[in-house]
Formats: structure tokens, sequence, C-alpha cells
């Protein structure tokens, strides 16, 4: 007579961890966006004194990724923190609850850009978000017929 072992969900529960721990939600800007996007991306996340053809124009920080993290960490955190309840409930896949995690802060560093008032930008700076807007509203309505990934700010999920 051999011991008998019911499993009640949780080897499920443990799988789910598992690839839980081997993933993880990176939000940014990639090499895939590009040099030019990635220079403008560094020079207005951290601000510099030697922009422009001279290397004399000051540009102050105007940081969109750090401040957007540091705003929406309770909320990221919460969501995070949601997601034992839902391996429990079994209502659980590792993607697609990172993928809305990760689409959440990628659309709050958008807003965070798009919105931006203090230091105030320079006129060609400001022409240049209200074209940013449109294409943004045109994006949006296609989104749904695209992949996630935008021109600018891209969402990967990395399997370790």
């Amino acid at each position: 007579m051999g011991l008998k072992v019911i499993d009640k969900g949780f080897n499920n529960y443990k799988k789910s961890f598992q690839d839980l721990n081997s993933k993880k939600v990176v939000v940014g800007i990639f090499k895939e966006s590009g040099e030019d996007v990635r220079i403008r991306a560094i020079v207005n996340e951290f601000g510099t004194t030697k922009a422009g053809k001279n290397r004399n124009i000051v540009i102050p920080e105007r940081s969109f990724l750090r401040s957007t993290f540091n705003k929406n960490y309770k909320k990221i955190s919460k969501k995070f923190s949601k997601i034992p309840k839902l391996i429990r409930s079994g209502r659980f896949d590792v993607i697609r609850e990172l993928k809305l995690i990760g689409l959440y802060q990628k659309n709050q560093v958008k807003k965070t850009i798009i919105d931006f008032k203090d230091p105030a930008n320079a006129l060609s700076t400001i022409k240049n978000k209200v074209l940013i807007n449109i294409i943004q509203i045109i994006k949006t309505r296609c989104q749904f017929m695209c992949s996630l990934k935008s021109l600018d700010i891209s969402l990967v999920i990395i399997s370790l």
C-alpha cells in the first residue's frame, strides 16, 4: 500500500510563481527606438549644459521615466500585490498580467511627457508636442490592430 498524493492546485500555484519569477517588466527607451530618440530621452531625463551645435544650450532636467515611476510606485506595487490572489484563484496568466502592468506604466510615462509643464518648454518643443498629441490619438485608435510596442516608449517582457 503506497501513499497517494492528491494535488488540489499547489503544483499550478508553484508553477505560476516560478513563471512569474522568470519574467520582468521593463518600460523605457530601448535600442530599437533609434539613437536620436535615445539621446533626446537621456538629455530630457537628466538635463544638460552642452546641447546644440555650439554645445552652449542648457536643457533643464525633465525627468519622465524616474518621475513617473516615483509618482506611480504605490499604484504599481498594488497591482503586483494582487498577483498572489489571482494565482490562488486560478485566473492568472503571467504574460497577460505583466503586460497589463507594463502597459499601465508605459501609458503613464507617455502622459508625463505630454503633460509636462515645468520647466517650460521652448516654443518649438511645444509645437512638436501638439504634433505628438495628434500622432498619439491616431496611434491609440490603431493600437487595437497593432502590437503593444510604440515608436518611443517600449514595453518588454523578458524571460530570465
